[in-house]
């Protein structure tokens, strides 16, 4: 007997499926087939949905970004974290992204626009939300940045261009942070837990 379910939910459940398997099998590897078959829809209900394995990709990068910047927002308005726990709290969040979706944060012979996209989608996330927290740390006298906006782009984008050539160590790239914010070595600790 077939299950109907209220159509948002049905959507969710395919996202969820393809990140999945997106995730295990890497995203060349996953045919729609097999997204329709692990989260038991009909292959026309899918193609109804997304046009093609390319919109379906597009659109969990969006829900996964959209979830990123929700959750900044959410570490950003916690009035019990200090400027250096709420960046750290960031920075944190971000590592633990990148090593959670290897599938949606590495380059690969088969995605390598998948990186190029989601790398500018992250990096627009955190520059719009680390303007707010900069602002609020110049104020408390902690930053002394001349053009914070070209900062945090130099920065942002620096820290994911290390990432992407292989600088993953969170101890070397917490201190180009701190160096390049001016913030005290040692300052920044990033959670085990973000």
């Amino acid at each position: 007997m077939r299950v109907t379910k209220d159509p948002e939910i049905r959507k969710q459940e395919i996202l969820e499926t393809a990140l999945l398997l997106f995730e295990e099998r890497g995203i060349q590897k996953t045919a729609m087939s097999d997204i329709a078959a692990k989260a038991g829809v009909a292959k026309g209900l899918l193609y109804y949905y997304y046009r093609s394995k390319e919109d379906l990709l597009a659109e969990v990068i969006e829900v996964f970004s959209k979830e990123m910047d929700d959750r900044i927002s959410a570490i950003l308005a916690d009035g019990a974290l200090d400027f250096y726990q709420k960046l750290g709290a960031v920075v944190a969040l971000f590592f633990s992204a990148i090593t959670d979706h290897p599938a949606l944060m590495s380059v690969t012979p088969g995605n390598p626009g998948v990186y190029e996209f989601m790398k500018t989608r992250l990096c627009s996330i955190a520059i719009h939300q680390a303007k707010s927290l900069l602002t609020e740390a110049a104020a408390q006298g902690i930053l002394k940045i001349a053009h914070p906006e070209a900062m945090l782009k130099v920065l942002i984008y620096g820290i994911a261009d290390l990432y992407g050539e292989g600088t993953t160590d969170p101890v070397v790239l917490t201190s180009i942070i701190e160096q390049a914010l001016g913030l005290e070595a040692g300052k920044l600790q990033l959670p085990t837990a973000p």
